[in-house]
């Protein structure tokens, strides 16, 4: 009984100690990881290496399912190239068994686990926020997860020690693969599932064909996690839910059924007799055929699953990541504003293009409504724990939006006074009216527009419609007030680009 608690107890280490090390690594490389996702998925195999070479860096599959998930839902990454980062994602995970047989089983490190576990965790509690408290959360974390590695091997060799396990043997060997599904479901890690069966082969509780069955039962669990969040998640989750459990049901049955005969036999050719590293290669060598055997095939999956999951289920971009993502929500965030403020862009400067103003004001409804829903989000991510420079970004981006909404609402408070005078049959409303709309056109179209020549433009625009009030007024026409608007809209519209250049405050355009 002892002897099992102990395990347990390694176990819960172990598991505190990858969650911890997830968050450490997050920290230190989150926005890194965005940016090399974002650089290097122009082609398939890239995309694959990609997913692979970040998974293993961070050691997290879910981080980098996040990620994946932001780009496909803002529509940064194509759905086919979403898929092959998550091929290589699941290569990536096989990392961990490495690591684990390596660390917890070949080579003695547990005289310098609790020394690497005080030094980090007085460094992360003595340190400022920064790199250097999230490197001491690394280190605290790493000398936890050996402790709990050495723990949990010597109680498994405790029990191997003490009780008769020839009854957990001869069993088939599909019990052993539902075994592992059904464990990986329970605990939704993966790397907990591979500790677990290398302590059990290490032990003596399971010999080497029990532990290949179990660790693809594994790989099959790994899919529970992201099902249950796919049920009520939007389009992009449910598709790229689709194909990880496609793929890795597919995987199982090749790896069960031609592989796993096979292993041993390739493993006594190759001169590996290790059990521990003989069950690690093959989770990582049928993890790359399925790559092999996959990858031909992407574009018609992409296909299917655009075929049979493609109707949008209204849930929305913000619906597939949390707000407590961190640099994912905020990846969505950057899209959806550069969305929205094209939108805004295009409208302001041709605000009656559409031809009546029945269809400026349903355009100008549905853009305030989206800009709700989006600052809503950027409210609950604001709330969470961020980075100095996530911050940053977070109120720059807020910003952004918010004056480029406040600039299209100037606009529509004058839009009916613009309908009119472009109805007018007075000369010089009528070319008032031509002058609003080229100045529109140029303030909304380059980005040489600036302070100074915007203060220029809306002087000559106010003497113009000083000299006519009179005309105007007789229509119902405020040509005043017109102006007026047009300038704040334009001051509201540069200060809208600096926050998007990320400018000081010196180059935002004061209200006067």
């Amino acid at each position: 009984m002892h002897s099992l608690l102990t395990m347990v107890a390694g176990l819960g280490l172990f598991l505190f100690a990858m969650q911890q090390i997830e968050q450490a690594v997050q920290a230190l490389f989150g926005e890194k990881a965005a940016g090399w996702l974002r650089a290097g998925t122009s082609t398939t195999l890239r995309g694959v290496a990609v997913g692979a070479l970040i998974t293993a860096v961070m050691q997290s599959s879910s981080l980098v399912g996040l990620l994946v998930l932001a780009f496909v839902s803002a529509g940064i990454l194509p759905l086919r190239q979403a898929i092959a980062v998550m091929l290589g994602a699941n290569l990536g995970t096989t990392i961990t068994g490495w690591l684990v047989a390596l660390l917890g089983f070949k080579l003695s490190l547990s005289g310098i686990s609790l020394p690497l576990a005080g030094a980090g965790g007085l460094a992360w509690v003595l340190l400022p926020k920064g790199f250097w408290r999230a490197a001491g959360l690394f280190l605290f974390a790493f000398g936890l997860l050996i402790f709990g590695l050495d723990t949990m091997k010597q109680a498994v060799e405790g029990v191997g020690q003490r009780f008769d396990l020839a009854w957990l043997q001869g069993y088939p060997l599909i019990l052993y693969l539902f075994a592992g599904a059904v464990l990986t479901a329970i605990i939704q890690s993966s790397s907990a599932a591979m500790l677990i069966t290398l302590s059990a082969l290490h032990g003596g509780l399971v010999g080497l064909p029990e532990a290949l069955a179990l660790v693809i039962g594994a790989d099959l669990g790994t899919t529970s996690t992201l099902l249950l969040g796919a049920l009520k998640g939007s389009l992009s989750k449910k598709q790229v839910a689709a194909f990880h459990v496609l793929y890795n049901v597919a995987t199982a049955l090749v790896a069960f059924v031609l592989v796993m005969p096979l292993w041993p036999w390739l493993m006594t050719k190759l001169g590996i007799h290790d059990p521990l590293y003989s069950l690690v290669a093959f989770h990582s060598g049928f993890n790359l055929l399925g790559i092999v055997i996959f990858m031909p095939f992407l574009g018609w999956f992409e296909k299917a699953i655009r075929r049979f999951i493609g109707k949008r289920d209204g849930g929305g971009v913000f619906t597939d990541i949390a707000p407590n993502s961190g640099e994912p929500a905020l990846l969505v965030l950057d899209q959806h504003a550069d969305n929205l403020v094209e939108t805004i862009r295009q409208l302001c400067q041709r605000p009656l293009s559409s031809g009546t103003l029945e269809a400026f004001y349903h355009r100008y409804e549905a853009i305030t409504d989206q800009e709700l829903v989006m600052a809503d989000y950027a409210n609950r991510v604001a709330q969470e724990a961020l980075s100095a420079s996530q911050s940053e970004r977070l109120g720059l981006l807020r910003s952004r939006v918010r004056e480029a909404v406040y600039a299209l609402k100037s606009v529509k408070d004058v839009v009916d006074d613009m309908a009119a005078m472009a109805r007018s049959n007075d000369p010089g409303l009528r070319a008032l009216d031509g002058h609003i709309r080229r100045y529109l056109e140029t303030l909304y179209g380059e980005a040489t527009v600036n302070v100074q020549n915007h203060a220029c433009a809306m002087e000559r625009l106010l003497v113009e419609a000083y000299g006519l009030v009179r005309p105007a007024r007789e229509q119902g026409i405020s040509v005043l007030n017109l102006a007026r608007e047009i300038d704040e809209s334009g001051r509201h519209w540069l200060r809208s680009r600096a926050a998007d250049r990320g400018a000081g405050s010196g180059d935002i355009v004061p209200m006067v």
